[in-house]
């Protein structure tokens, strides 16, 4: 499980260290890839479940003409890279992602249980100040775990009255 925050700098080529209560979790090698608003760093066996959970959402004709199955597979997949960390414990993001996250001299390192996420340090500040309220939090718990419990109705206001 990766769990914690970390901050690094970038090295001229785009290199961090990844911290080593990581390292010691992801393998010899691993995934990186766009999530939303930053990156992710998978373990092998997390990035085949991924493939495996948005392979089972159509058939393969399905993945490919229906515009949302096939946006989730481009975004996860065609910048997704298989590296691993250097001699010197330093992990490479591509050029490509760094564009994509604003990722230039530093990185943020965040443990999220199953995953990691890689974020530009005013990205991930600019999240949680609007994201990470208490009652924001307490809502969408109660939402997910009304959902994994069969309520098919979740987030509709019931339109009847008390007596």
């Amino acid at each position: 499980m990766f769990g914690g925050t970390y901050t690094h700098s970038l090295d001229p080529a785009g290199r961090f260290i990844m911290p080593h209560v990581f390292r010691t979790s992801l393998g010899p090698e691993f995934y990186i890839t766009k999530g939303v608003g930053c990156l992710c760093v998978f373990t092998d066996e997390y990035a085949k479940g991924m493939e495996e959970q948005l392979r089972s959402l159509g058939s393969p004709l399905e993945i490919l003409l229906n515009p949302d199955i096939a946006r989730l597979h481009r975004h996860f997949f065609s910048d997704m890279v298989k590296t691993k960390a250097d001699s010197q414990n330093r992990v490479l993001i591509t050029p490509e992602h760094r564009k994509y996250t604003g990722i230039d001299t530093e990185v943020t390192i965040c443990g999220c249980g199953q995953y990691i996420e890689l974020w530009f340090p005013e990205a991930l500040e600019a999240y949680r100040v609007e994201n990470e309220s208490t009652d924001s939090l307490i809502l969408a718990g109660s939402l997910l775990l009304d959902r994994s419990k069969g309520n098919s109705d979740v987030g509709i206001p019931s339109t009847s009255s008390s007596r």
